[in-house]
């Protein structure tokens, strides 16, 4: 198997990248890289330092979007392209995918993943204050933003899958992971949407895969706490 895709269960970018190849049928492997504990070469084949990386064979390539994009050219599937072709669609996915990447990003990491998981793997106490003032006044203004632009859509570009869809659901799951979803109620197009998202055999299957993980992570945390005398 040539395909490699090396970072993180838990990484956003990670779950977009093994979500593309998931939904092109294309064979690949995953190797863990933990971005807080690299390993001594990583900057050799990070240069920004960041996850994912993708190899095929001796070919390497960084960041998740470049990746995506890769994945979609040089693996034709009979599932269709996942990142448009249609000058307008094509432009309007890579915009949806850029402000999950950059905005919902920025606040689901900072604000709530970070203060909620990485704390806790460091030993340190979950960050309330941090999670609610991202909760009450930062994800709203990137929810109400989705929410418009996926509004009377299933998808968010030329009704169909394309990388939006995948980059947005991306995000979000890691709020699912941590408990902090908005209610539907709030806004029913959004999470109508991530709610179809998640509902995808390869979401399905990818879902599960990083419950066990982040159950196994925390309790591995557990024990070495309560090895120490700490808990």
């Amino acid at each position: 198997m040539s395909v490699v895709v090396h970072g993180s269960p838990l990484s956003p970018f990670t779950r977009k990248v093994t979500l593309v190849a998931m939904e092109k049928g294309i064979s690949f492997e995953s190797k863990d890289i933990n971005p807080y504990n690299p390993p001594d070469h990583f900057e050799s084949i990070s240069p920004l330092k960041r996850i994912p990386i993708l190899t095929d064979g001796a070919f390497r390539l960084n960041d998740s979007s470049a990746i995506a994009a890769y994945l979609d050219a040089a693996f034709p599937s009979p599932n269709g392209t996942i990142i448009p072709t249609e000058p307008k669609a094509l432009g309007y996915a890579l915009w949806i995918e850029e402000y999950a990447d950059t905005a919902l990003f920025g606040d689901i990491s900072q604000g709530v993943f970070r203060p909620t998981f990485i704390n806790q793997m460091r030993g340190e106490p979950i960050d309330t204050q941090m999670i609610e003032e991202a909760v009450r006044n930062k994800l709203p203004v990137r929810f109400q933003y989705l929410e418009s632009e996926i509004s009377g859509k299933k998808y968010f570009s030329e009704n169909r899958l394309t990388v939006a869809d995948i980059a947005v659901y991306a995000q979000l799951a890691n709020l699912d992971h941590a408990g902090q979803l908005p209610e539907q109620v709030s806004y029913p197009y959004l999470m109508g949407h991530y709610s179809q998202m998640k509902a995808r055999e390869t979401s399905k299957a990818l879902s599960s895969q990083e419950s066990r993980y982040l159950k196994f992570m925390l309790s591995q945390l557990k024990s070495s706490l309560s090895v120490d005398g700490s808990a």
